[in-house]
């Protein structure tokens, strides 16, 4: 029987023969306008390449984003929502609703997407967070002011602006909620719409590499998409008396050619920013990009994405260890001699022909029966740039388990 301890010769070449395919140049961020950018493997999160894509800052209205997902996954499409005197202050860019003035939920969502009206941000994040109180009565302690919880959001017209934050706050508290579930990790919100904030913990943030993941958790959403990709739309208040003709600022929208989905933002502290999804067969791409410019310069974030998008297409899928790879490896007192150790799934994921990657295999010399088919035995971990990439689990191909007794003997006796 032959020695496995040329196993790590068999691993070395494994990682040779990969890297041969690809040529260790390391991908910069070059020739960009933002002060903060990134583009990353929306499936994996991996950055393909980045500008200070960690660095903290005002975000403005891609804030919006989080502030559409936070509504679909929360409050009823049809619910009727009413606009309160705090929404109605809200500075431009504008709905112009009136306090009072009621509307669809979902039709606002038009509103906030497309024209990016910080007065409809106010108006859902008010009112979903009642939708939510009406749902859950654990959530009332902050909320005395509320007399019913019967789904009837007329009593906003009369409530006055600290009421309204408190209900804003209770909104944003969902966003932070959901910024820890989906792994962000320098992001804070303070406002529905992306106007700049500060509070007793920090200031409304995000970074540029946090902004493309909630894109990337966003374009899950078919309704999210649906409204993002919408070009124009025409809504009115309940009434049918007033109608609003809304126009989507994401000039470069195009599913057709693969730019699925983006909000714009600017504040004077934020400059101008941009975040947006690019999907065709071959890969799905997130960019985000902050402090863009300022004013004249409201394009450069157009010719930014344009870039990244090319530099993203070089990027192809790599499958690595479908379960055709088996790893052989002796087994003691087992019924059989030796187990085959097989990949739980094969792993895809984003390369260019500048990447490095390699691979590392770890599995033990020996088992020692019983094996379980279900245990893990060993890992596969790829590398790419040096950067742990992915990682897969290898176990047995099928349970082995130990030898009889009767066995035992008959192999001492005839040793």
């Amino acid at each position: 029987m032959k020695s496995f301890k040329n196993f790590s010769i068999i691993i070395l070449v494994l990682s040779l023969l990969v890297c041969c395919i690809f040529c260790p140049v390391t991908t910069q961020a070059a020739g960009l306008y933002s002060k903060y950018s990134v583009l990353i493997d929306s499936d994996s999160g991996r950055i393909l390449s980045g500008s200070n894509e960690t660095t903290a800052v005002s975000m403005a209205s891609t804030t919006k984003i989080m502030t559409l997902i936070i509504a679909l996954e929360n409050c009823d499409k049809n619910f009727v929502v009413t606009t309160s005197a705090y929404a109605a202050s809200m500075p431009d860019v504008q709905l112009n609703a009136v306090t009072g003035e009621q509307f669809i939920i979902n039709d606002l969502y038009y509103s906030l997407m497309l024209e990016s009206h910080n007065d409809s941000a106010v108006i859902i994040a008010e009112n979903a967070a009642y939708y939510l109180l009406c749902k859950n009565p654990s959530l009332r302690s902050e909320t005395p002011f509320i007399n019913n919880y019967n789904y009837d959001s007329s009593f906003l017209s009369e409530i006055n602006h600290e009421q309204s934050e408190i209900l804003v706050h209770i909104f944003t508290g969902l966003m932070n909620e959901k910024a820890d579930d989906i792994l962000l990790s320098d992001t804070y919100y303070i406002t529905p719409n992306g106007l700049d904030a500060e509070d007793n913990y920090s200031f409304h943030h995000t970074t540029a590499y946090d902004l493309a993941k909630t894109m990337a958790y966003c374009i899950n959403n078919e309704d999210f998409l649906y409204i993002t990709q919408t070009v124009s739309k025409t809504i009115s208040d309940t009434t049918g008396r007033y109608h609003y003709q809304l126009n989507n600022k994401n000039r470069l929208l195009n599913p057709n050619e693969g730019i699925i989905s983006g909000k714009t933002g600017f504040t004077n502290k934020a400059g101008y920013c941009y975040v947006c999804a690019y999907k065709d067969k071959n890969r799905t791409l997130c960019i985000a990009l902050l402090a863009c410019g300022w004013p004249p310069n409201k394009n450069y974030k157009w010719s930014d994405a344009n870039y990244l998008i090319a530099l993203g297409k070089k990027y192809n899928k790599q499958k690595y260890f479908n379960c055709e790879y088996t790893f052989y490896i002796p087994v003691s007192k087992g019924k059989y001699s030796f187990c085959e150790l097989i990949p739980d799934s094969a792993v895809e994921f984003l390369a260019c022909d500048d990447d490095s990657v390699n691979i590392q295999i770890d599995i033990p010399e020996t088992l020692t029966a019983p094996v379980n088919s279900a245990q893990i035995y060993g890992t596969i971990n790829i590398y790419v740039n040096n950067e742990p990439a992915r990682s897969i689990n290898l176990k047995a191909k099928q349970s082995i388990p130990k030898k009889s007794h009767t066995l035992d003997i008959f192999d001492t006796i005839f040793r």
